[in-house]
């Protein structure tokens, strides 16, 4: 059973951070918003400060991994940010993120906006689904 709390997906681009807000139950997840990715340590203080605002007790970060499984450097950074939460105090997971662009980029296009008209929302919509995979991991039906 998950801990109590709503839970924050974050999904880590190279410009911008696209972040989803679970329900407090955490059975359905939203698109948020983004915030500018200007270094590791501004987001992990905005997170951790979104964190106590939300009333947020887990943070589930995107895995970069590649298509056939394997780490790339994106991987790195990801891991950087769990542990720089987790030393605030911040439970911080990581969870396998390899489609999530691509599926929220189709999910956009299915609902009539351009792609370059909509990139934060993007962003936003591939947190929703890394928070969405792994509160179903977590907890299935």
């Amino acid at each position: 059973m998950p801990e109590p709390g709503r839970a924050m997906g974050v999904d880590l681009g190279a410009r911008r951070v696209g972040l989803a807000l679970s329900d407090p139950l955490r059975i359905i997840s939203s698109p948020h918003s983004t915030i500018p990715m200007t270094s590791e340590a501004k987001l992990v203080e905005a997170l951790k400060d979104m964190c106590a605002e939300r009333s947020v007790s887990l943070v589930v970060i995107g895995l970069p991994l590649s298509a056939d499984g394997s780490e790339g450097p994106g991987c790195a950074r990801a891991r950087r940010i769990a542990e720089a939460l987790r030393a605030c105090g911040v439970t911080a997971k990581l969870h396998d993120e390899r489609w999530s662009s691509r599926d929220a980029e189709e999910i956009l296009r299915e609902t009539g906006k351009r792609r370059q008209a909509s990139k934060e929302k993007v962003d936003a919509i591939a947190a929703s689904l890394i928070l969405s995979g792994y509160l179903r991991e977590v907890s299935p039906p």
